[in-house]
């Protein structure tokens, strides 16, 4: 037997062993189940959040150097009662730089005015739901065995003792 004659006898042979037989029919049935299925969905729904802040706005006008000066005249003064000699040149100054400092952070402290200010924001307020999601349905062919089904909504389900038809696909051999 030549190569050509037996590839060609593998090839039937592998075709015949692969093949399947698919059958379908139409099938009365009674409906003997139908259940829903649910599912459980978030919904998210949009407002607003409003609320009122209090900000402090300073005054933008020119500062005056006065608590400045009067601040180091004060720091001097204080200074110069303490250390002897150097020391005592050393603290004058210290308390006329220390003094100027406390002076001029005391002039700008609380000028200006407070206003209200509104802000609002879009926040979510979330609700879960349940909806049905489908239908099992059961049923019943005359050989008494029960085929089940799944159908998505939309979907009106068929009410229990209805009859229906069922498409029923066989198939046999290798897949």
């Amino acid at each position: 037997m030549s190569n050509k004659t037996r590839t060609l006898i593998l090839i039937i042979i592998s075709s015949i062993i692969s093949t399947q037989a698919v059958t379908a029919e139409t099938i009365r049935g009674l409906v003997t189940q139908v259940h829903p299925v649910y599912t459980n969905y978030t919904h998210k729904t949009p407002y607003q959040h409003c609320y009122t802040q209090q900000v402090f706005v300073p005054y933008n006008g020119s500062s005056s150097a006065s608590p400045a000066i009067t601040g180091g005249i004060v720091g001097g003064i204080i200074g110069n009662q303490f250390g002897k000699g150097d020391g005592k040149a050393i603290l004058t100054v210290a308390g006329v730089l220390l003094g100027s400092s406390i002076g001029s952070d005391m002039g700008h402290s609380g000028h200006g005015y407070t206003r209200n200010v509104q802000h609002c924001e879009t926040r979510y307020s979330e609700s879960v739901n349940t909806r049905i999601r489908g239908y099992n349905i059961g049923v019943t062919i005359p050989d008494g065995n029960v085929i089940s089904t799944y159908k998505e909504t939309p979907y009106n389900p068929p009410s229990i003792h209805s009859q229906v038809d069922v498409y029923i696909t066989y198939r046999v051999g290798n897949y």
